[in-house]
């Protein structure tokens, strides 16, 4: 069997969506290695109650000064552990439920070295996604698994948001794009929007001088909203056990 090691970079996660994140990730995870950027909450307590957490914690917060660094740093402590494939989530993400039984086929399969998947943002609610302009999420496909390689070199894109969640040398690898969907919570709560909102505009500002329309977006006044709806796994992906 192929050995999954999921990595999560966290950060006061305590009274977010951790638990639900570990439940699942522990569930089809050999180990997840768990990086903690310096959380002053009960976010260690929580990764500690999980058996196959492999848990480190920093000194001082990376992600709002380098998240590269950050990623970085988690992607050597990744490797420590001899994954056959590298899982990449964040702690506000996690995969429809029928992830269980299919994700094992991703990993069996040779054909492939890489997989992207569909990412829809939860808007101010645990049951609508957002689907206007830029977060459409249908034709939007990011790579989150990727087969190991110890030969491949581990240099990151140098910029400190949006650096990519794999080393430069892992995007061109042969992408399998798959129709499981993985749910992001990192909206769902309106309380926090202005607060990310602000982070976004600053880091827009200090790179390029100008803030982004992506980033205006988040407090728009008008936005399309559909609800989540549980999709069954596709008969061909049920059927061939070599995708």
């Amino acid at each position: 069997m192929a050995r999954l090691v999921a990595m999560l970079p966290v950060r006061n996660e305590a009274q977010r969506w951790l638990g639900r994140v570990l439940d699942q990730l522990t569930a089809f995870s050999d180990a997840v290695v768990v990086y903690d950027d310096a959380s002053d909450d009960e976010t260690s307590r929580i990764c500690r109650s999980y058996p196959a957490v492999r848990y480190y914690r920093g000194d001082f917060a990376w992600f709002e000064r380098n998240e590269a660094e950050l990623r970085h740093h988690l992607w050597k402590l990744t490797a420590l552990q001899r994954p056959d494939w590298v899982l990449a989530l964040d702690a506000d993400e996690c995969f429809e439920d029928r992830a269980l039984a299919e994700l094992p086929r991703l990993l069996e399969q040779h054909d492939y070295d890489a997989v992207a998947f569909r990412i829809f943002d939860f808007w101010k609610s645990t049951e609508l996604i957002r689907i206007d302009g830029a977060w459409h999420p249908w034709n939007r496909f990011s790579p989150l698994l990727v087969r190991f390689d110890p030969d491949l070199p581990s240099g990151w894109l140098q910029q400190p948001i949006h650096c990519g969640r794999f080393p430069l040398a892992y995007r061109d690898r042969v992408t399998f794009y798959s129709p499981l969907r993985v749910r992001h919570y990192g909206w769902a709560r309106g309380d926090e929007h202005l607060r990310k909102y602000l982070f976004y505009r600053h880091h827009d500002l200090t790179t390029y001088g100008k803030v982004q329309p992506h980033t205006e977006s988040v407090l728009a006044s008008t936005v399309t909203l559909e609800p989540w709806i549980e999709l069954p796994s596709p008969g061909w992906l049920r059927q061939n056990t070599g995708v």
